[in-house]
């Protein structure tokens, strides 16, 4: 009977020393699994210096604290092993070090080139300023020829600086979202949009165009003139058509996250801010190719030359060709058409 009470009692004591064992394992287990599934979590949201310094201590420690349990862990985690977690946390580490460096730099960046976009600013507003100055002198009655030429060349100058600027204001803003703006997410594009819009391009780019059309509007251009206005004529609307989609594309979406209002309308992706700026380009080559044809129907005016109104290059052949021909029935006297507007004018200077 005794012995049967001792029998009893070992079997009772293996079975409870099984049960503690089992016990302690699973703590064991979900000791680790917690302790670990913590750090993958810092690991992802760790963004200061001091943050990311503890971690490859914690994870050596945890490596440490449970290489007893190895093939514990080995059996719990199958087929992943107690090396290849530990090696897992490593490379997550790694690939957070990278983005932290990555953001750090892009944050002063972002910095530098908001410095920029400010700096850019007030040049911008002092060009503003001297060619409100140049437009009113250019209007005056009391300009010599020469001082004339002088304010031409000074207004002009000052059109061509302002517009490289608002160029490189546009670069810096674009700059730290790269090149590819499809790859944009819609907090990015929102992002973007906002700083384009509180940079006020969209009308600083518009603004160039008018510029050219008042220029054109305040003086009398000489055909040597023409040449470089058409040319930065074509640059500009060149430029324009390469960042129009881009400009349009994020203030839209940045309007229809923000549920900001354009022009008193709801935004809506049918509201493109793009049109003031093609509303301006249309005016400035409006503008321009008639001062283009005007200043080429003076060449006759001045002269006395009585020529048919033309306004393009197709009116300005079949002009030509009506006088010549209306001279040779009359046998009129051609001199001052051939040696004075054409030879000397019109063939060589435009």
């Amino acid at each position: 009977m005794k012995m049967r009470f001792a029998i009893l009692t070992l079997a009772l004591l293996a079975v409870a020393s099984l049960g503690i064992a089992q016990q302690s394992d699973y703590e064991v287990k979900e000791r680790f699994k917690t302790m670990y599934d913590a750090l993958k979590l810092d690991i992802d949201s760790a963004r200061t210096k001091e943050q990311t310094a503890q971690i490859p201590n914690r994870i050596k420690g945890l490596e440490t604290e449970f290489a007893e349990h190895a093939s514990l862990i080995r059996g719990a985690f199958h087929p992943k092993t107690l090396e290849s977690l530990i090696g897992e946390l490593r490379d997550q580490f790694t690939v957070a070090q990278e983005r932290n460096t990555t953001i750090q730099y892009q944050g002063e960046r972002i910095t530098l080139l908001e410095g920029q976009i400010a700096s850019l600013n007030v040049e911008i507003e002092k060009l503003n300023a001297e060619r409100e100055q140049l437009l009113a002198k250019l209007r005056s009655t009391n300009n010599s020829l020469a001082q004339q030429r002088e304010l031409v060349k000074a207004l002009n100058a000052n059109l061509l600086t302002k517009d490289r600027l608002v160029n490189a204001m546009v670069d810096s803003i674009f700059l730290p979202f790269g090149k590819n703006m499809d790859a944009l997410t819609e907090v990015q594009q929102d992002a973007l949009g906002k700083k384009l819009e509180k940079a006020n391009i969209i009308t600083r780019i518009a603004d160039i165009a008018n510029d050219n059309v008042r220029f054109l509007e305040a003086t009398k251009l000489e055909a040597k003139d023409y040449s470089t206005l058409v040319n930065q004529y074509e640059q500009f609307k060149h430029r324009w058509g390469g960042l129009r989609d881009k400009v349009s594309a994020a203030i839209q979406a940045s309007n229809a996250m923000t549920g900001k209002k354009v022009r008193g309308k709801q935004a809506t992706p049918d509201a493109n801010p793009a049109e003031l700026v093609d509303a301006a380009l249309a005016n400035w080559h409006t503008k321009l190719d008639a001062s283009f044809w005007g200043s080429l129907m003076d060449e006759f005016n001045s002269r006395k030359v009585l020529v048919q109104p033309f306004s393009d290059g197709k009116g300005f052949s079949a002009s030509v060709r009506s006088y010549v021909e209306s001279v040779l029935k009359s046998g009129e006297n051609a001199e001052t058409f051939v040696d004075e507007i054409w030879i000397q004018r019109i063939d060589k200077d435009w």
